[in-house]
């Protein structure tokens, strides 16, 4: 695997502390697909006892995105959780200020693996709008202020 494409990555287990993960390196975006196919999401959801849910994460390098997706149970089985961290500009209280620069974080509901992939393919080929534009076709389920 080539470090030159700028891309790296970790996985949570269910359970972990919300601050800890195993970093697993540089990766591509066939190199995703198998361990996003590989990840036993079946029997880590509904295991996070307080803790963080299943996730594999990924960072872009050249411009400090992050997109993860993580799975939540779901009836029987589960869904999936896509989570983009992204700068973008915030305003003081009430709106008032000047706006400052703030990591964001949007987490949208997809219930494919398709949909998971597809929105992986787009975050590797580096174009961050086409991918907020995919995410935000897709149920929102959260958004907020990145933790640090």
């Amino acid at each position: 695997m080539s470090t030159a494409n700028g891309f790296t990555y970790n996985i949570q287990l269910a359970g972990y502390a919300f601050d800890q993960c195993d970093e697993k390196g540089p990766i591509d975006y066939d190199r995703f697909v198998h361990e996003f196919r590989a990840f036993p999401w079946a029997s880590q959801v509904g295991q996070a006892n307080g803790g963080s849910a299943p996730t594999l994460s990924v960072r872009n390098r050249s411009n400090g995105t992050d997109h993860w997706v993580s799975a939540a149970k779901h009836g029987a089985g589960h869904i999936y959780l896509l989570g983009i961290v992204h700068t973008r500009e915030k305003r003081g209280f009430l709106g008032l200020g000047s706006p400052r620069p703030v990591r964001w974080v949007e987490i949208y509901v997809a219930e494919e693996p398709g949909t998971v992939e597809k929105t992986f393919r787009t975050f590797f080929a580096g174009n961050t709008e086409a991918l907020l534009s995919e995410l935000r076709a897709l149920p929102k389920f959260d958004e907020m202020e990145a933790r640090k």
